[in-house]
């Protein structure tokens, strides 16, 4: 909008928001000066780029404290999963390869029925 209106002014009371429909809020910057953050001795003084993101980071830890040990304990978790998911693997291998190499045709289907099964088709007077 500045580009199509160069010399437009914010109205007083007004601050300017690029971020805002008409560019204009009544809400004023809540980081404006240097030193508005706090820093311990020996760093630099900071600027609104860098107190805006020490302050975002901020709320992200209050909102949420312990996240980082969670994270933290997420890895020996999935390598738990992994160990325990692999044995499971293997044990169900283990009990069922013989159980699977047993299985035997039952019913219509067993060869050693076919005698009873034409038997019955014939009384039925079913050909085939």
């Amino acid at each position: 909008m500045l580009r199509e209106f160069p010399d437009s002014k914010t109205p007083a009371g007004l601050y300017y928001n690029p971020y805002f429909a008409n560019l204009n809020i009544a809400m004023p910057p809540p980081l404006t000066a240097e030193g508005q953050v706090t820093y311990a001795a020996g760093n630099p003084k900071p600027t609104v780029d860098q107190m805006a993101s020490d302050v975002a980071a901020f709320l992200v830890w209050t909102a949420e404290p312990k996240l980082e040990n969670r994270h933290a304990a997420g890895i020996p978790v999935m390598i738990f999963l992994l160990f325990g998911t692999v044995l499971t693997y293997l044990a169900y291998q283990n009990i069922w390869a013989e159980a699977k190499r047993k299985v035997a045709p039952v019913g219509p289907l067993n060869p050693d029925k076919k005698a009873k099964r034409n038997r019955a088709k014939g009384k039925a007077g079913i050909k085939g």
